[in-house]
């Protein structure tokens, strides 16, 4: 124990010591807790509030007094304002929207186009439709071109990809589908295009808006004449359905067959065009098909 003057300013020294470094500890914590307060979690919900359940339901309790909540709302910090020089990211553009069928026109049956088929199939069609930024150029570009590009796939127009045609036609709906007859006895897993009976029909179903404002009509019967050497063809035996116009031509098979028979159909604002492919056609089968295509989509 030390006693006197010495030990009186001894003890001084000491508490000036300790005091400083008190201060300096305090400043440390002080200085640590602000370094963490971006990333700490926030507090559990027991921390802020106490959860009874009485007779009448839930009931919120709140453990800090009114005037404790007044002070820490007076602190509380201001809400974050937006950065102006961050990017605002758009959402993406809708150009079309592709959906099941609303209504039955586009559903070609099978059988109607294969008669006594029994081996085979179809692809359940789908429908797309102009999104709601279709007519935004800037964000869903897409026009026909004056001339068909003949030396790519059909309808010859050379965009990117199957939307921005749906976009450059104009068209309020697009369908399309797939029906394949292979011969009897033919092995179900066996590549379609290796079997020499097979009989293959692709189609494309549209509805033109009125008065067809993009002339998709005027283009695919200039390019069908163009790429296919397509020529004016009466469809018989349609009954009731009359007005249909119809451009047959021939392409390159894509099923080891001679060729490839294409057809461009048109009956007012709507239209469709089909491949019929394969080496199992016989005389009259194609016929039949048109017909069918004609019946059900027109």
């Amino acid at each position: 124990m030390e006693t006197g003057a010495g030990g009186l300013q001894a003890r001084r020294r000491r508490a000036r010591h300790a005091a400083a470094a008190l201060v300096a500890g305090c400043l440390v914590v002080t200085l640590a807790g602000c370094t963490s307060l971006s990333s700490a979690a926030a507090p559990p919900a027991s921390a802020l509030a106490t959860v009874g359940r009485g007779t009448g339901g839930t009931t919120i309790v709140d453990p800090a007094p009114a005037s404790t909540r007044a002070q820490a709302a007076d602190r509380a910090p201001a809400p974050l304002q937006p950065d102006p020089s961050m990017t605002v990211i758009e959402s993406a553009a809708q150009c079309t929207i592709r959906r099941e069928l609303t209504d039955a026109r586009g559903r070609v049956p099978v059988e109607d186009v294969f008669p006594g088929w029994s081996e085979g199939g179809f692809a359940d069609p789908s429908e797309v439709v102009p999104g709601r930024d279709a007519a935004d150029r800037t964000r869903c570009p897409g026009e026909l071109p004056p001339d068909p590009f003949c030396e790519v796939l059909l309808p010859w127009t050379g965009l990117a990809s199957d939307e921005s045609f749906v976009v450059a036609s104009g068209a309020r709906r697009v369908v399309d589908g797939y029906l394949l007859a292979m011969p009897h006895g033919a092995d179900p897993a066996a590549p379609p295009e290796n079997l020499p009976g097979t009989r293959v029909v692709t189609y494309r179903f549209l509805e033109l808006a009125a008065g067809d404002p993009k002339g998709l009509g005027a283009y695919l019967d200039r390019s069908f004449r163009t790429c296919v050497k397509a020529r004016p063809t009466t469809v018989t035996g349609l009954g009731t359905l009359t007005g249909v116009e119809a451009l047959v031509g021939t392409a390159r098979s894509e099923y080891r067959a001679q060729a490839a028979q294409v057809v461009l159909l048109r009956r007012g604002t709507r239209l469709a065009w089909a491949v019929l492919d394969g080496g199992g056609w016989r005389k009259g089968q194609r016929e039949v098909a048109v017909r069918a295509l004609a019946a059900h989509l027109l």
